[in-house]
């Protein structure tokens, strides 16, 4: 009887112990990073957007996925073809070896107005 009482203990510590070891919390640190710039070409067959910065002359691309975001500034959710020669915010991601696009936020072009006056005069004869 002494002998099957220490074998259930040995086996409850067994099973404690593995129990333990699954209850171990495994922490995922994923950082996310910011672009500004206007959007200059889309490309849905490569998944790629293309970017105009002002602080850097040469374009930036991107490549997105079925799980990018695309919104306006309001929040409303817009497609990527509206963002098109529109200045945005993108959210991305590294994932492994790819930078992935998490979020493309579409603000409004500032506007510019410009008023011109042209006044023609007529010679009298």
């Amino acid at each position: 009887m002494k002998a099957v009482r220490v074998f259930c203990s040995a086996l409850a510590g067994v099973a404690l112990s593995g129990s333990v070891a699954f209850a171990a919390e495994v922490i995922e640190k994923q950082t996310t990073t910011t672009y500004s710039g206007t959007v200059s070409d889309i490309s849905p067959s490569s998944s790629t957007i293309v970017f105009k910065s002002e602080s850097s002359s040469a374009p930036v691309s991107y490549r997105y996925n079925k799980t990018t975001t695309w919104v306006d500034s309001s929040g409303s959710v817009i497609t990527s073809e509206q963002t098109r020669n529109s200045p945005v915010t993108v959210y991305y991601a590294k994932d492994g070896d790819s930078t992935i696009v998490t979020k493309v936020v579409a603000s409004k072009p500032s506007i510019t107005k410009e008023t011109t006056t042209t006044t023609t005069k007529t010679k009298e004869e």
